[in-house]
């Protein structure tokens, strides 16, 4: 009980790593503002090529639907220019809870007046926004705050860990009730969809699509496991991080590509001992 009490509320846990995580996602925020502005006619004008639904429940759901709710596009405008700056305050490392909690609430708006366009990725990036808001820098001179700081930081750095694992874990469970994934064709017609692949994979042959099948089922069953082990956790990163490459570049899936890659951020140190600070 002591050593976990100890590992909640002695300091932060990987901050170093965390920086690296929250700049790499307010990054990708600032891509996403850009692909906005680039794409409004398309998205949110009144001419746009998706359809938005209303949708009131409660005062309090309202809020992730108030875009749907009150649309305009000077409202649509504003709200990708807050996007832009609340990142770019991130990236300057000068934000707090309130900024990173209206970061979440507002790409919270837009996941839901662009629900047509999602992908897996954009739910993911929802819920790493939402783990962002309590993964902090700063240090509070107030014992007690500055303890109860440190164990919400600590809390949703594991379950940030925590959720890539089942990401992969249940998405494994589900392709093993598919029989074209049993079977090991699933890599092979997948490729084989001109939607998502491009020539260069469609060309590949069969043989290596049923060995990448198994490679990806392998993988993501065992990642729950491997990531954790040290002497090998290198290894079982790089082969995510090329597997998440061919998902951006090859099947056109980007967004869910590089999220999952930002993802593996926090993995890349945890092997140290609870009462070593790293400043």
């Amino acid at each position: 009980m002591n050593k976990l009490v100890s590992y909640l509320f002695d300091f932060k846990k990987q901050s170093r790593e965390v920086k690296w995580f929250k700049n790499a996602l307010s990054l990708y925020l600032l891509y996403k503002a850009f692909i906005y502005i680039f794409l409004f006619s398309e998205l949110f004008s009144n001419n746009r090529l998706i359809f938005h639904f209303i949708k009131q429940t409660n005062s309090l759901i309202d809020i992730a639907f108030f875009l749907n709710i009150h649309y305009s596009q000077s409202f649509a405008l504003i709200l990708i220019l807050l996007i832009a700056i609340f990142s770019f305050l991130e990236l300057l490392n000068v934000s707090n809870y309130f900024i990173r909690f209206m970061l979440w609430i507002i790409m919270n708006n837009m996941s839901n007046f662009l629900n047509a366009t999602l992908t897996a990725g954009d739910y993911l990036l929802n819920l790493f926004l939402f783990f962002n808001i309590f993964l902090s820098h700063k240090t509070y001179r107030h014992l007690v705050l500055n303890e109860l700081t440190n164990a919400f930081h600590n809390i949703f750095l594991i379950a940030l860990k925590i959720q890539i694992c089942l990401v992969y874990f249940l998405s494994a469970c589900y392709k093993l009730s598919d029989v074209n994934w049993l079977n090991g064709s699933s890599v092979y017609k997948i490729f084989q969809i001109p939607e998502y692949s491009n020539s260069l994979f469609k060309a590949l042959p069969y043989w290596i699509c049923v060995v990448g099948t198994y490679l990806v089922l392998f993988y993501q069953l065992s990642f729950i496991v491997t990531v954790w082990i040290k002497s090998i956790k290198k290894y079982v990163l790089i082969f995510g991080i090329f597997l998440h490459l061919i998902i951006a570049f090859g099947l056109g899936l980007f967004n869910f590509g590089v999220i999952m890659i930002l993802a593996y951020i926090p993995f890349l140190n945890y092997d140290y001992s609870i009462n070593t600070r790293i400043d």
